[in-house]
């Protein structure tokens, strides 16, 4: 996994050092932490710290810390029982709280630099073009020499790129790899001293083959990935729930919409019920007072017929009386019925006939249940 990552991040970065991207970048980051409270800086963002290891021509190598841009020898450690450079470095690596990146720096009197020129179109196989020409630019041959170069300025527009290359024979990489490795000291790459051993200053190139530089350590960035993978499920899980939540009360609000509509169709069907109820109840409220009662109608009858009559059919409806039966004197009949607030306007209708067996004559008298208006009075006359 380590080294799939390495595959996929190194072109990267190589492209990222050289591009103009990288430039910007540091200068707006540095533009930002600029803005940070200064004694919050170092907290919150912590300057990256190299060491570098100084053998010189000394029999033991000096030990450099660099940050900030600046140089300064690495601080004796008192909690270390043996004071050994290599013990120092492996302790101040472990008590450091960044990652820290630590360099070989070998003397420039036993590497070869050169400038070189290149077309710009061989920037992209830079390494096999300098592997191919590399015994142009020094006296030794590839298989004999490790090498590593850096870009240096280049003018809009040209069609040249300036390198600058350094070399030195793999006897001198196998020596300091032998007595660095055998200390436990894990080594991030190999430079060139090009100041003194009192003020050192790096080449700015690396000559440890990659395949033998400290891996980067991954564990945190892979803690990051799964913290940052969780959050992103619980985020989902956050998310979904709250959806579901957002749907399970837009379904409780349609079913109470719907219950609602039916109560509100019931409700209506009930007062529909109700007006037609009170229509009803007026429409006989009304019958009532407008027309007489049939007993109060049929005693009034019995109180003003005279004995010498009777009765054989009675027939009222809601608008009209009719009464057929026989008496002595027909139409005497009619003034007497005349004299009544229940009904109006009686007469007889057709011919009065006597009877032949009673010797009475037979009638049929009409009465109107209700007055007749101002219109229809006029429109009789």
């Amino acid at each position: 996994m380590t080294a799939l990552l390495d595959n996929l991040i190194n072109p990267m970065s190589q492209w990222y050092r050289d591009s103009s991207i990288r430039a910007f970048m540091q200068w707006w980051s540095g533009e930002l932490i600029r803005m940070v409270p200064e004694k919050y800086r170092d907290s919150i963002f912590p300057e990256a710290q190299a060491v570098y290891i100084n053998q010189g021509d000394r029999e033991k190598p000096m030990l450099w810390r660099y940050q900030n841009n600046q140089f300064t020898p690495l601080d004796e450690d008192t909690d270390l029982q043996n004071d050994e450079w290599w013990h120092r470095i492996n302790h101040f690596i472990a008590e450091s709280e960044v990652n820290i990146s630590t360099t070989y720096l070998l003397s420039n009197q036993y590497a070869i630099v050169r400038n070189v020129t290149l077309p710009q179109a061989a920037m992209g196989e830079i390494d096999s073009v300098l592997a191919y020409e590399l015994d142009k630019y020094v006296p030794f041959r590839a298989d004999e020499a490790v090498f590593a170069w850096r870009q240096g300025p280049v003018d809009d527009g040209s069609e040249k790129v300036l390198i600058l290359l350094a070399v030195i024979k793999k006897d001198i990489l196998d020596n300091i790899l032998q007595a660095i490795n055998s200390k436990g000291v894990k080594l991030s790459g190999i430079d060139i001293n090009v100041g003194s051993d009192e003020a050192p200053q790096p080449l700015g190139v690396n000559l440890l083959p990659v395949e033998m530089r400290k891996k980067k350590d991954w564990s945190k960035w892979k803690l990051y990935g799964g913290l940052g993978l969780a959050l992103l499920l619980l985020l989902s899980l956050v998310m979904f729930n709250s959806l579901d939540n957002k749907r399970s009360k837009i379904e409780n609000l349609n079913e109470q919409v719907e219950l609602l509509r039916k109560d509100a169709r019931r409700a209506k069907l009930l007062e529909n019920q109700l007006n037609q109820s009170i229509t009803a109840a007026n429409f006989l409220g009304n019958l009532k007072q407008q027309i007489p009662s049939r007993v109060l109608m049929i005693h009034e009858l019995n109180e003003k017929i005279p004995n010498n009559t009777y009765l054989s059919r009675i027939i009222i409806d809601n608008e009209r009386m009719e009464i057929v039966g026989q008496s002595d004197n027909a139409n005497a009949l009619v003034p007497i019925l005349n004299d009544s607030d229940t009904w109006y306007e009686p007469k007889i209708v057709g011919n009065v006939r006597p009877d032949p067996r009673s010797g009475k004559e037979q009638f049929t008298i009409k009465a109107e249940l209700q007055a007749q208006s101002a219109a229809e009075v006029d429109n009789g006359a």
